[in-house]
């Protein structure tokens, strides 16, 4: 059974459960339980975080009639990564060098003005970047009148804010991913939050992006990434 997620998680703040936070804070999310442990997740950005002593049974099950949605998993639990049936990658989730906890200044990026438009932008993109609009600030690096770079924080907890960097296929390697990722990073952190950066391990341009700005790996999860529609 699926409902209200209104009551608090008993999770600690810690960069692995950046989303399952960020989840319980939107109204609309959900909780379930799957044995002894159970699953936080948010119909919108069809997102659902497995915590606790979950039962494998019951993940699968969960998987299977969420097709559509990608299930993070501790590290620890590969039993629930491989009972969800997908194609399971490892995240490597990156926090600030705690000597170092401000990123190089770039100069560059704006925020995304409302009026512009993502008709340009892959269709999965546009949708998850207008479905940020009313609640997130998204910055954008422009490239011949258009944006072609965005970064944004989709997930908070009280401690952390995830990072969502996005640089379209034409456009990357000219730095504009760093520039956008920057102006994001400052705006949260001035907030007093600290950021998390995840990427998968065969994402080496992300990996790269978040070294060069002083990030270091403390921590990984198992992203078993949902089907897409069609």
């Amino acid at each position: 059974m699926i409902a209200p997620l209104d009551l608090p998680l008993d999770l600690p703040d810690l960069p692995r459960w950046t989303q399952a936070h960020g989840i319980a804070a939107d109204p609309s999310s959900w909780r379930r339980a799957l044995g002894a442990g159970f699953a936080v997740g948010s119909d919108r950005a069809r997102l659902i975080v497995v915590a606790g002593d979950a039962d494998a049974g019951a993940v699968a099950q969960l998987a299977h009639e969420r097709p559509r949605d990608t299930l993070l998993v501790a590290s620890e639990r590969t039993d629930l990564a491989a009972a969800t049936g997908r194609r399971v990658a490892r995240a490597l989730l990156h926090t600030l060098r705690p000597e170092d906890d401000a990123v190089p200044e770039a100069e560059g990026a704006v925020v995304l003005p409302p009026e512009v438009s993502l008709a340009h932008v892959p269709a999965e993109l546009a949708e998850e970047l207008e479905a940020a609009r009313p609640h997130r600030t998204i910055w954008a690096a422009f490239l011949d009148g258009s944006p072609v770079a965005f970064a944004y924080a989709p997930w908070r907890s009280a401690r952390w804010f995830d990072v969502s960097v996005d640089t379209l296929a034409g456009a990357r390697q000219l730095g504009l991913g760093r520039l956008v990722a920057v102006a994001m990073i400052r705006d949260e952190q001035a907030q007093g939050r600290a950021p998390v950066w995840g990427a998968e391990d065969g994402n080496p341009a992300s990996l790269r992006l978040a070294h060069s700005l002083g990030f270091v790996q403390v921590d990984d999860i198992w992203v078993a990434a949902g089907v897409a529609a069609g």
